[in-house]
């Protein structure tokens, strides 16, 4: 993989009711329970009989349909990685139920599924608020998670680490998982896509990190509920996360005062900066702030070198989504005393999203983020617009400033 996993993964009014209320509720954490959905498997058969009555629609997410048949669900993944040239087609078929015949290029997936290993961090969220979780068997590495309770089921030994870019091939068949979720960025990827095949595993891949916009990015829950039966839950659970950013981006269309936005930090010597078409710089335009490339068309990230990210945004008035590792101003210097150019710098308006990192660095940003998009929508109007949620405190990210 040749750059980290947070560089590809990233990046009516309510008025001050709606400030206060994010203030006290935070990102999604409540499960809702399905009342009509099948949980178990079906021991008496009947074609006529719809066992799916709770049904999703995806409306931001533009990487996935669903077609639905009485007891099974075609679930296409558009584009399911950078370069990819076809689509993948999934048909999760109700258990005790029998295999529909006309698809013999899909992936069969019975479903609800009961055995879990999980390979992207963005997946945990999902099974945390469909309460899902109790079926996780095993993940990547740790090290890149945020989740308490994940983590503190690894140290008890009820979720196995099965390695990320090295598998643990006997693990893994030791835990015999009804599917593995996981992602792939492009052909010459070879993470572990060979060996899961070789494994003989069913693998599910999702595309979030392909999404536009961070709605699209969030939808992906109605994915992962399609594997467990509970699409209702995420119904309820995606529609209030979309009603929440949707009112913060009212509170901020018609604001006069818009600051100038810088994204981004140099890695290895290169500063991968948002491309217009990316979920980064579609956050920034429902912040109403201005984005230097926003007129880009790049979905993933540019790679510049630093002359060229100060002829365009020397001047921008913030900086934000530098380098996590970075926790005062002399952390910033101590890489590169020309940082100190930009404006952003010079006048402390630097902003880090590092404020929920677990030991090991897994970072909730990358994690619970991804389905919260209106929470981060909170921080960035904060940070830009202070006065319209003056009572929101930063919940993703740190402002970084001299050491005391």
């Amino acid at each position: 993989m040749p750059l980290p996993l947070f560089l590809y993964r990233s990046f009516p009014l309510l008025g001050l009711g709606l400030s206060l209320w994010l203030v006290s509720c935070g990102p999604t954490q409540q499960t809702v329970e399905i009342p009509t959905a099948t949980a178990a498997c079906v021991e008496n058969y009947d074609p006529a009989v719809d066992y799916f009555p709770e049904k999703v629609a995806p409306e931001f997410a533009a990487g996935f349909q669903v077609t639905y048949h009485n007891h099974y669900k075609v679930v296409t993944v558009r584009q399911p990685w950078e370069t990819a040239q076809q689509d993948l087609t999934y048909v999760f078929v109700q258990c005790g139920t029998p295999i529909p015949e006309d698809y013999p290029e899909a992936t069969i997936v019975e479903v609800p599924v009961q055995r879990i290993v999980a390979l992207s961090t963005t997946y945990l969220p999902h099974l945390e608020v469909l309460d899902y979780q109790s079926q996780l068997l095993g993940v990547g590495d740790r090290q890149l998670i945020y989740s308490p309770e994940i983590r503190a089921a690894i140290e008890a030994g009820e979720i196995q680490e099965v390695g990320n870019l090295e598998l643990d091939r006997e693990k893994l068949l030791t835990l015999q998982p009804d599917v593995v979720l996981n992602y792939r960025l492009d052909t010459s990827e070879g993470n572990n896509t060979a060996a899961l095949d070789a494994l003989g595993l069913t693998v599910v891949l999702d595309a979030a990190h392909l999404e536009p916009t961070p709605l699209g990015r969030a939808e992906w829950l109605k994915f992962t509920a399609l594997l467990f039966n509970k699409e209702a839950a995420a119904n309820d659970i995606f529609g209030a996360i979309a009603n929440r950013y949707e009112a913060l981006m009212d509170q901020v269309r018609d604001l006069e005062a818009i600051p100038t936005v810088l994204s981004g930090s140099p890695y290895q010597g290169v500063w991968y900066v948002p491309g217009g078409e990316s979920y980064v710089a579609q956050l920034f335009r429902d912040a109403n702030v201005n984005y230097p490339w926003d007129a880009t068309t790049a979905r993933l990230s540019l790679p510049l070198d630093l002359e060229a990210v100060l002829n365009r945004a020397q001047d921008a008035d913030l900086w934000l989504n530098v380098n996590p590792a970075w926790q005062s101003t002399a952390d910033i210097f101590q890489e590169d005393r020309r940082y100190d150019l930009f404006t952003a710098v010079q006048n402390q308006q630097v902003y880090a999203a590092n404020k929920r990192v677990a030991p090991g660095g897994g970072n909730d940003f990358w994690e619970g983020g991804v389905l919260n998009p209106d929470v981060i929508l909170a921080d960035v109007i904060k940070i830009a617009h202070p006065d319209v949620l003056p009572d929101h405190e930063l919940f993703y990210y740190q402002h970084l400033q001299d050491p005391q």
